[in-house]
């Protein structure tokens, strides 16, 4: 019974990437479909549903397009931003939280699922988080859907037409190895995957990862890997960016009254300091700065190795940086939310 709605999805997903390609829109095989299905769901009776073997399939590609833009100078670049990137993006985490804490006072929602909802983590991590500390959860998952969302659409183009053209050339922009590599790197890929798969519930976005680090290491250390078809992933990305237009539903929003407000106005402060921080980020270790506002964006690891591809940055040090960012919010922040919760 689901196989229709699925199809329908995919359908209506595919001329929203097409048509947001044809009008030069960043990233526009992610925003494309988001847009099409949304509008589709709420203006008509579309029932959208997407196929989970398929959006883990996507994932994985799109670690393996990300791990391939790794050379073996990656590793010895980003040593030197990990403490400074570290800082800032402790800074903004615990401002978005006193942001949350304050705007519990004025939407009457109880603290906890004002943390969670308030924190620039993963939506499926902070879900997880919030069902164990018994928080909201339907506001959790609307709150951080806002945010997802107004990431994909400002940053980019903040990106695109901001930053990139003043920003001086930051080097490596390729996802893609242009080396043939061999053909027996292909089943690596297969293993890759499989492994992601097996810890998907213990490593967060494991799927994205293992393959994106471990491509990276090996990349780097000499090993040419058979680059993938360039169709694989604008697939991907049109499953990643169908399956978010799923998940995004205006109508709950718009249910959601003032408190979906306050946390739009909350998505919108994490990415002006964001944005804000990166500046400072660029100053304080020579970064492009391109690069260092794709990597403090809050939130998208895949979406924004994708854009620093595309507008000059560095896809292997946006990708790094953001899984940083991931583990820093997924392994910390849990642990201040029960010792909240227990006080």
């Amino acid at each position: 019974m689901t196989r229709i709605p699925m199809m329908k999805t995919y359908l209506v997903a595919l001329p929203g990437g097409a048509l947001f390609k044809i009008l030069g829109i960043p990233i526009p095989w992610i925003l494309g479909p988001i847009v099409f299905v949304v509008i589709a769901k709420y203006c008509s009776s579309l029932e959208s549903d997407t196929s989970p073997i398929a959006k883990s399939m996507a994932f994985v590609l799109l670690g393996i397009q990300i791990g391939l833009s790794f050379t073996a100078q990656t590793f010895a670049l980003i040593v030197p931003y990990i403490l400074p990137y570290t800082v800032l993006t402790i800074l903004m985490i615990g401002f978005s939280l006193i942001a949350g804490l304050y705007i519990s006072k004025f939407a009457n929602i109880d603290k906890m699922t004002a943390l969670v909802g308030s924190s620039p983590g993963g939506l499926s991590a902070m879900i997880a988080v919030s069902d164990a500390l018994k928080g909201n959860s339907a506001l959790v998952t609307i709150f951080h859907t806002l945010r997802l969302v107004s990431v994909l659409f400002i940053i980019p183009f903040f990106a695109t037409h901001w930053v990139s053209s003043s920003s001086p050339d930051g080097g490596a922009g390729e996802l893609i190895n242009t080396e043939d590599g061999s053909l027996w790197t292909i089943p690596l890929y297969v293993i890759f995957a499989l492994i992601g798969w097996k810890i998907r519930d213990i490593v967060p976005a494991s799927l994205v990862i293992v393959p994106m680090l471990s491509i990276g290491i090996l990349q780097s250390s000499g090993a040419p890997f058979y680059p993938l078809p360039e169709v694989l992933f604008i697939l991907a990305q049109l499953i990643i960016g169908a399956y978010l237009g799923h998940t995004v539903s205006l109508r709950e929003i718009i249910l959601s009254g003032k408190t979906c407000l306050y946390f739009f106005i909350l998505a919108l402060f994490t990415i002006g300091l964001g944005i804000g921080l990166s500046f400072l980020l660029s100053w304080w270790t020579a970064m492009n700065l391109t690069t260092a506002v794709l990597s403090l964006a809050p939130g998208g690891l895949v979406e924004m190795s994708i854009t620093a591809e595309q507008t000059g940055g560095e896809p292997a040090i946006v990708s790094s940086l953001q899984t940083i960012r991931l583990l820093i919010i997924v392994l910390i922040l849990p642990f201040v939310f029960k010792n909240a919760y227990k006080r």
